[in-house]
């Protein structure tokens, strides 16, 4: 692990009042569940890690990592997720997991995987909403969906927000949407409707 790294997880060790967890080169392998262009795995970080290898084997080949999210919210950082590969045609991929010791028993690690036509990457909408993307939760035609239609989810949230409404169910494009906050960064906020997962960055206040 480069030295930059390595000094980053001794201070948030220190910042949180603990030191890496034992023991080291801890293997876990874990099955991506999902489709072949869309799937998502959990890893426990409770205790901690320390040069821990994560497997993940995959439904797909060709696929991308297309987040990480650590929940609770407050253990996001507390984390360095290093060595990232794909090996065996794309078909497994291994990184390596140091968490600070003292995770709570609930702390988790969520990745995301998608092949590139699943997922769009839409920018933002001014004054408001921010690093949009838009993923398939099952096996579309590519054309299906749009980042139209993440900007239009993007804009009911926001107008909600603002109205002082809530933003936790509402209906765009036709589409009936179910809204929650997400630890994950930049973005921390996931829409879910339909068939499909529109992720940004809100406003956590007026």
């Amino acid at each position: 692990m480069p030295g930059s790294r390595r000094a980053l997880i001794v201070v948030i060790a220190a910042a949180l009042g603990g030191t890496l967890a034992a023991p080291a080169d801890a293997q876990v392998s874990e099955r991506c569940l999902g489709t072949p262009t869309l799937c998502e795995t959990t890893f426990s970080m409770a205790g901690g890690a320390s040069n821990k290898q994560i497997t993940v084997r995959l439904p797909g080949t060709n696929l991308r990592l297309l987040s990480v999210n650590a929940t609770p919210g407050f253990v996001h950082g507390a984390y360095i997720l290093s060595r990232r590969r794909f090996s065996e045609g794309g078909s497994v991929f291994t990184a390596t997991l140091d968490a600070v010791q003292g995770m709570p028993r609930n702390a988790r690690l969520t990745l995301m995987f998608g092949h590139p036509s699943t997922a769009l990457s839409c920018g933002s909408i001014p004054r408001g909403v921010s690093f949009i993307t838009i993923a398939q939760i099952a096996s579309l035609s590519p054309r299906s969906f749009t980042c139209s239609l993440a900007k239009a989810v993007g804009r009911r949230w926001l107008a909600r927000f603002k109205a002082h409404r809530s933003v936790r169910s509402f209906t765009a494009t036709g589409i009936r949407w179910s809204c929650r906050l997400v630890p994950v960064v930049p973005q921390n906020q996931e829409c879910v409707g339909g068939n499909f997962v529109v992720r940004f960055s809100g406003p956590t206040g007026i």
